[in-house]
Parts: structure tokens; sequence; C-alpha cells
């Protein structure tokens, strides 16, 4: 077991804090993160992005009739209404979005009310890497039409969100045999609030960094998060509750090391745990 060499307060700078938001509504920022993968790289194409309120008829029929010929990016069901979020579409490297590391969808101005649901729409040209081989990788019918997540998560006009939409290339990508893959993404959304933080974080370094490693981060009910060191060794694992977790470094198969733990870590809100190296042995 490794020792904790120190606790320091979390001080990163959100853009999203300094958004001034229109009277009877809340700013929100959409980022984008990913939970590692064995592959050299995972390319999703991201091509738009959409967030569904609940509302009651009431407000449809106001905003109806209120509607200066927007309308088109408003979508209405019986749950609620879908809003588009205009975005550039742009391809990811999504392994690249780990150790801290987010990409800025949106910032958007968001009405009060609750967020239900988000939903991330593909294109076609989505890739993983290989040996040095770049392969495509289809997506099932109907999945480049919108990738549904649940938030179900309250709006407050005058606040300061962030959207964190954590997609899971690991769990994401389907090997059909002769370099055939499936993307099938797996995704989590968290809506975080600016001013209240609600999270904290584990941070530290592998070594030797030479090694190729994952570091999982396993909670009391044994449900993990997992992150890839940066080629210095260094991890940072954000958005963990309250509580106590083991960490646990692994080395790659062909390395021939044997990895290393830090066990029951407290991770406390608004602060970033750093731990002593973890050091593989042989």
């Amino acid at each position: 077991m490794m020792m904790l060499a120190a606790v320091y307060v979390l001080s990163s700078c959100d853009s999203s804090d300094s958004m001034d938001s229109p009277e009877g509504k809340a700013t929100m920022q959409i980022t984008l993160v990913d939970d590692p993968a064995a592959y050299e790289a995972v390319l999703i194409d991201v091509q738009g992005i959409e967030y569904k309120l609940e509302i009651d008829d009431d407000d449809i029929e106001d905003e109806d009739d209120d509607d200066n010929g927007d309308e088109g990016s408003r979508i209405y069901d019986d749950e609620g209404e879908w809003i588009y979020v205009d975005i550039e579409p742009r391809v990811y490297d999504i392994l690249e979005l780990q150790n801290g590391t987010e990409a800025v969808l949106a910032d958007v101005d968001i009405e009060a009310g609750e967020l239900k649901e988000v939903r991330l729409i593909l294109g076609d040209n989505n890739q993983v890497v290989i040996d040095g081989d770049t392969l495509d990788m289809k997506v099932p019918s109907g999945s480049s039409s919108g990738l549904k997540v649940k938030v179900d998560s309250d709006i407050e006009a005058g606040e300061s969100y962030e959207l964190v939409v954590d997609f899971d290339a690991a769990k994401s990508i389907v090997h059909t045999g002769s370099d055939k893959y499936i993307l099938k993404p797996v995704i989590r959304a968290k809506l975080i609030e600016s001013d209240e933080p609600e999270y904290g974080a584990i941070a530290g370094v592998v070594a030797p960094d030479s090694v190729s490693s994952v570091v999982y981060i396993i909670n009391e009910d044994e449900d993990s998060v997992s992150t890839m060191p940066e080629p210095n060794g260094y991890f940072l694992v954000e958005m963990l509750e309250a509580g106590f977790y083991d960490v646990v470094a692994i080395p790659s198969e062909e390395s021939g090391l044997t990895g290393a733990s830090a066990l029951d870590v407290e991770v406390m809100i608004d602060v970033t745990t750093e731990l002593d190296t973890l050091k593989f042995t042989e």
C-alpha cells in the first residue's frame, strides 16, 4: 500500500464561471471527456448535440405564440422539448481527453427546468488506430441519429453549470474479427453546478513512466473509473464523489512487471488528493 503524499485544494479555471446568464436562464458549458482504451487513437465524428428540457403544456403554447422562426431548433414530444445546440462538427481523438483534458463542445444559455437527457449525434467518419493502421468503425443503424443519455437534473435560473459527456472508449468498440470494428457508444453524463463543488479528484504518478499502464479508481461498491497516464507517468481522475477508493495501477502484460496500488484513499469535495509514486516491481 502506498502512502498519501499531500492534499491540495482544486484550482481549476472553468470559463463558464465568468459567463453572465440572461434573465430567467442559466449558462451551461458542454464538455467531452473519455475513459481510456488500449488503442493508439479513437477518432469520433461529433456532428451535433441536443438536450431535452421538461416543460408543461402552457410553456409550449407560450413559446409557439412568441416564436420568431427558429422552431427548427426545437422539437416537442410528450415529455418535453429537444433543443439543438449549434456546434462546429469535428473529429476528436477521444483518447486525448483524459487526465483533466476536456473538449468544450458548446457554451449555451439554458432555460430553468429539469434537464432530462442529452443526445450526441455522430457522423460516419469514425476510426480506430491499431499498430499504425487506421481502421473504419461502423455505427449500428440508428445510433448516428442520436445517442441518448439520461441526466435528470434541475437547472436554476442565474446559475452556471457544466454538462460533462463521458465517452467510454473501451466499452464502445466491438471487434467482430478480421480487422472489422463496430462503434456501439457507451456514454455517461453529469451535470455539475460551477458555484457548488460536488466532487473531488485523485492525482499521482506511475513509475517507470516508459511502461504503458492503466490506472483504476475503485469505490466501495467496486465500481471503477480509469485513465491511462501521460508519457511522464502523471494521471488525474476527477468527478469523484466523497468517500474512500482503492487506486490500482496495472502495467502492460509485455512489461513483465507487477502492478502497484494505494488502498483506502480518501476523496474530499473540492480537493485533489495527491499520491506517492506508484512504483511497478519485477
